[in-house]
């Protein structure tokens, strides 16, 4: 029974086994790349701020003191808290890898035992298995791919990573949850292994594949089959022997790592040693042991004796000269060889067919070559590179892959045609050259019209029956039969050409001719099978390029620029490197595994990731030319006005700016015409889609310049208006003519340039407000993990210049900065900022104006989102300190019986107007804390109102249509509401879980301005008993230093120059009363109307009922104030305040 049929346990068993193996080490390689950087502590900032919880495997024996220390320090304790909030997930997945590859060689060693005890598996054995052709194969592969997921996890995992990432796990999750966690830990310990300066401690490797491993016999006969076999038959497809280590190479890599296992064999076994490098390795040390991961075997097996030995025989310098000769003379013949083949016209079907071994000897030697050049010339000691990459430039050897690659792509293509239409071929010749044989007998039955030759029985017969029956009886199903067949029947044909009869006719000649063509050109046909397909396979594999393709992407890219329409070529280069994906895959598509399609996707993914690296270079120097395009469009080249004097014409032209702009234009499309000529082609799972391609590079260039700009311009080191203005001015210039340059070109890249523009800026924006608001997150959104990340189209991140995280920080704070409470006065009417000791405007709409021409609506929506976060925190800093305040026993008390003193709300209680001081002045250290917090939140609040209102006037101005349809549709929505909420039976809510209609409504709102910062509700909060009455102390305690302002007609401090503005404090009281019960806010209004109205007694009793009291009026106008921000109108201040009294104060 064949070992891969599904009814054989034992080899079923293995194949799954094998295929979780590659999936396992694609997993590997991809959570690789995705490492937390605070893992590996890097910096000196980050070692200080983490050292105390991000412990090594010395914590095992200190868990308790480490814990004792976290759990008594609150800035530790919350740091950790955080930091489990953050990185649980991404933590629980690498336990997965690494629990994975300890259950792997469990499950191995398992299926070795079990084998050989004769469970589970009958009738097989070890020796049985390795006796079988795929069964060798499939054990060779399990041992070896252990060994690779322990080099791997030690090379792209650091050792003090690994041990940080489990007791993290360990302390987060707990052990009960981690039954592995002692063993795993055991192997995923650091081994002492050195990435950086490549420096290993003794014993290395063979000492960390030791910590679990499968019985030595099993290794032994693993390592004896790889080194004496042949085990996947590849020898058959490079007959010359010159050619055995690249025939070879498969198992060698293999014997590379398995021989780890062996450490003994390396060391003390000479002769086994010997053969192995007689073998496997008489040409060549530098070998890729893994998908492009390659090792230089001098430097490796230096500590092993008996390996060092042997392989010195291989690294005379003698040799390695004689090899590098025989390769680089070999060079110039196969590249003039490709050249000449790739000629238009010369590899067509029919020379293919008859020079096919030519072309297939012409394929070995140049990947030969190729596989032994660029290995050689990547790694090897210092001695040995230079004597090989001495006279070998890496861009002759990029030409030789190109030329490569290219010729294989169009022989491939053609033999594929010449498979897929093999049969059909096959009739069409069998039936030309049979009905040429019996026109041949009709010829000599001398009965057709107008041949008047004389009638030949025995050839009539021999054409007609005999020969014309035996081609109709060649079968292409039967190659060995009907090949031999055709060489009779092409004798036959020759050896009749000596008859009389035959020799003088021309017309006979040239059909025996055309006959004996059309057989050999079956013979060819049959001869190409699915072997042959097999055979270019294996020869023309290119998977030990993986790692190293990168290193010519320089030249890869010099070559573009030179002459863009080379990217045709690199499309075969791309089509070869897609061979790579046969390794990993084949053995999971055999065991049927789910994992193919990701395993192949991550694949394909980092093959498409090269490609875009390579082709990036087009848009690159496309914004290279767009930069001069830039300068001559907005410096150079001046706007046509609407009315020209004829005189000014000609300085207008301005002729040779435009020649030049057409120069650049011309270059631009040049560049891009090379990609836009590629065709689409499938990598893997994934497409190349060259004019995505080619779009996705223009994006990523545009964004990075974008950022830069935006980084390096929004900058203030002096921090005064002025320089904010100007800040502003030469970021909306510099945006303004890197929009109008690209908006110019899109027609001659083929793109929508405004569409990307918009689309790429509302991105960058987006991305930057949530790396700046992750400050006042406790689950952080890292930028790995961002929505707005994107892999093909990154966006930088640059490090912080100040404590703003990025631009929209650094925007947001500087806006803080120049209308702050302290500093400035707001006035509603005007809607500005004023410096009150000079009386200049600071802030105004036309800021505002500046800052949407700046930084786009985008930018203006992206900054209010940014200023509600900050609200956010600044209420929850608020609302903290009222609770923690509220909830003393001594301050509850208090705040009981001011409660009961003023009770009820709706009198005056009699001599309550004594109440109020000794109320503020029990209150006092709690209300001193309350104005700067409030006018924190109520200027914030302001700015907001500010975004909104310019967004909103320009949507009305620009997008008229698109804001009246937004408004009705709100209304619309609003109105549904409403109806719902009256009768919930015969009204659903115009929202649900498949529609999420207000969400998406809120979002163009937000963008056109039609919504109300003030009416927001920022945060769930529980209800703070006597809140209200303590807001209350705190506008009473502001009243002595506000007066009323006739000239500017608000309230405004008595001291401008010191004293904290007005409308900011009484905005940041309506928003905090805004996010609780309505009830609060009404006891608050009834506490000021209460103590209005107990001055207005007490001045009853003072025989003076005609004045009012200045404290009254400033408290009106505080009460109005708050009324107006709050959207309460005048019967409902009348509840609390006589209306007489109103009306006095206007």
């Amino acid at each position: 029974m064949n070992l891969l049929d599904e009814q054989n346990l034992a080899g079923q068993t293995l194949v799954r086994l094998v295929a979780r193996g590659q999936a396992i080490i694609a997993e590997l390689l991809r959570l690789s790349t995705h490492i937390p950087p605070v893992f590996k502590m890097e910096d000196k900032a980050t070692q200080k701020r983490y050292q105390d919880i991000l412990l090594d495997f010395g914590y095992v024996g200190k868990a308790d003191y480490h814990e004792t220390k976290i759990e008594k320090d609150p800035v530790l304790r919350d740091l950790d808290e955080d930091f489990k909030e953050n990185y649980l997930d991404i933590l629980k997945r690498f336990y997965v890898l690494f629990e994975s590859i300890y259950k792997y060689i469990v499950d191995l060693s398992r299926y070795v035992d079990e084998v050989e005890q004769g469970v589970n598996f009958i009738q097989a054995t070890i020796e049985g298995i390795l006796s079988d052709e795929t069964g060798k194969q499939l054990m060779a592969e399990a041992l070896h791919l252990y060994g690779v997921m322990l080099l791997l996890m030690d090379q792209r995992i650091d050792g003090m990573v690994r041990e940080r990432m489990l007791i993290c796990t360990l302390r987060y999750i707990g052990q009960n949850e981690l039954p592995n966690l002692d063993e795993v830990c055991k192997l995923c310990a650091r081994t002492g292994y050195d990435r950086a300066s490549g420096r290993r401690p003794n014993g290395y490797p063979e000492n960390y594949f030791r910590r679990f491993t499968i019985p030595e016999r099993v290794v032994d006969m693993i390592i004896g089959r790889l080194r004496s076999d042949d085990i996947y038959s590849q020898i058959q497809a490079y007959p010359l022997p010159e050619h055995r280590s690249a025939a070879l190479a498969t198992q060698a890599a293999m014997l590379y790592v398995v021989l780890f296992f062996a450490p003994n064999t390396l060391n003390n076994e000479s002769a086994v040693m010997r053969e192995i490098v007689d073998k496997h390795f008489p040409d060549n040390w530098v070998i890729a042991w893994y998908l492009g991961f390659t090792v230089d075997l001098t430097v490796e097996w230096e500590p092993y004796r008996a390996a060092k030995t042997a392989l010195n025989n291989t690294t005379t310098n003698e040799n390695v000269m004689a090899l590098k000769q025989r390769y680089v003379k070999k060079m110039q013949p196969i590249l003039e060889a490709l050249k000449n083949y790739l000629t238009e016209g010369v590899l067509v079907e029919e020379f293919i067919l008859e020079r096919r071994n030519k072309l297939m000897a012409t394929l070995r030697e140049c990947n030969v070559a190729l596989r032994w050049l660029v290995l050689h010339t990547r790694r090897s000691t210092k001695k040995l590179n230079q004597m090989i990459n001495e006279g070998i430039d890496q861009r002759l050897l990029l030409q030789l892959l190109g030329l490569t690659a290219q010729f294989e792509f169009v022989f491939r293509q053609q033999l594929k045609n010449v498979l897929d239409s093999k049969t059909q071929k096959w009739d069409d010749c069998k039936k030309e050259s049979a009905e040429r044989m019996r026109e041949l007998g009709e010829y000599f039955s001398g009965e057709k019209p107008l041949t008047r030759v004389k009638k030949n029985e025995n050839l009539q017969k021999w054409f007609s029956t005999e020969i014309a029956a035996a081609i109709d009886g060649l079968d292409v199903n039967n190659q060995t039969v009907s090949g031999h067949r055709m060489q009779q029947l092409i004798h036959a044909l020759e050896e009749v050409e000596q008859y009389h009869d035959i020799e003088t006719n021309l017309q006979v000649k040239q059909f025996l001719v055309d006959t004996r063509q059309f057989l050999r050109k079956m013979m060819r046909i049959v001869n190409i099978g699915e072997e042959v397909m097999a055979t270019f396979d294996i020869v023309a594999d290119v998977s030990y390029m993986w790692d190293i393709v990168n290193e010519y992407l320089p030249a890869m890219q010099d070559s573009i620029k030179r002459d863009p329409s080379s990217v045709l070529r690199l499309r075969s280069i791309f089509l070869k490197m897609s061979s790579i994906l046969q390794i990993p895959c084949v053995r999971i598509g055999q065991a049927k595994s789910p994992d193919l399609v990701s395993v192949s996707q991550y694949y394909s993914g980092e093959l498409i990731k090269f490609v875009r690296k390579v082709l990036e270079v087009v848009p690159k120097s496309v914004f290279v030319i767009l930069k001069e395009i830039i300068d001559i469009q907005t410096n150079q080249i001046k706007e046509l006005p609407t009315r020209l004097e004829k005189d000014a014409i000609k300085e207008f032209a301005q002729l040779q700016h435009r020649h030049k702009l057409s120069e650049c234009t011309y270059k631009v499309s040049v560049f891009t015409r090379g990609v836009l000529a590629m065709e689409r082609t499938f990598v893997g799972l994934k497409e190349i889609n060259p004019k995505q391609l080619l779009e996705d590079g223009i994006r990523k260039e545009l964004v990075e310049q974008i950022a830069i700009a935006l980084h390096q311009l929004i900058q203030f080191n002096k921090h005064t208006i002025e320089e904010f203005e100007g800040v502003l001015n030469r970021l909306a210039s510099t945006l303004d003519g890197f929009k109008r340059s690209f908006v110019y070109i899109q027609d001659y890249v083929n793109i929508y340039g405004l569409k990307i523009w918009q689309e790429e800026f509302q991105r960058i924006v987006h991305f930057n407000v949530e790396q700046e608001c992750n400050v006042f997150l406790k689950r952080k959104v890292h930028e790995w993990a961002s929505t707005y990340q994107s892999e093909a189209i990154p966006i930088p991140k640059f490090p912080p210049t100040d404590q703003s995280v990025d631009f929209i920080g650094r925007l947001a704070r500087e806006l803080l900065h120049h209308t702050n409470p302290q500093r400035t006065t707001y006035l509603d009417k005007l809607s500005a900022w004023y410096d009150p000791s000079s009386g200049r405007e600071v802030i105004s709409l036309k800021t505002f104006a500046l800052l949407l021409r700046s930084v786009n609506v985008w930018g203006l929506v992206g900054l209010d989102k940014l200023l509600a976060f900050m609200i956010v925190t600044d209420l929850k800093v608020l609302i903290n300190t009222l609770g923690r305040a509220l909830r003393e026993q001594s301050m509850a008390n208090l705040m009981s019986a001011l409660t009961r003193k003023f009770a009820p709300l709706s009198q005056t209680p009699a001599g309550i107007s004594k109440i109020y001081p000794q109320a503020l002045k029990d209150t006092s250290k709690l209300i001193q804390q309350l104005p700067d917090l409030l006018a924190k939140i109520g200027q914030k609040q302001l700015l907001r109102r500010q975004i909104a209102n310019i967004l909103n006037i320009s949507c009305k101005l620009d997008s008229n249509v698109l804001y009246y349809c937004l408004q009705t549709m709100n209304d619309a929505v609003l109105k549904d509401v409403r109806a719902h909420y009256q009768s919930p039976e015969q009204h659903t809510y115009p929202d649900n879980d498949y529609n999420a209609l207000t969400f998406e409504l809120t979002k163009y709102l937000t963008l056109s301005g039609q919504h109300d910062p003030l009416a927001q509700l920022y945060v769930s909060a529980k209800p703070i008993e006597d809140m209200d009455l303590l807001l209350f102390l705190t506008v009473v305690s502001r009243l002595p230093s506000l007066g009323w302002n006739t000239q500017m007609s608000c309230l405004l401090p008595r001291d401008l120059k010191k004293g904290l503005d007005a409308t900011p404090f009484t905005v940041g009281i309506m928003t905090v009363l805004q996010q609780f019960h309505v009830a609060q806010t009404d006891r608050f209004f009834a506490y000021l109307g209460q103590y209005i109205r107990s001055h207005m007694d007490t001045g009853s009793k003072d025989d003076k009922p005609s004045e009012v009291p200045q404290e009254v009026f400033t408290c009106m106008y505080q009460m109005d104030d708050l009324a107006r921000w709050g959207n309460f109108d005048r019967t409902q201040l009348q509840e609390h305040v006589p209306p007489f009294l109103l009306d006095r104060k206007q």
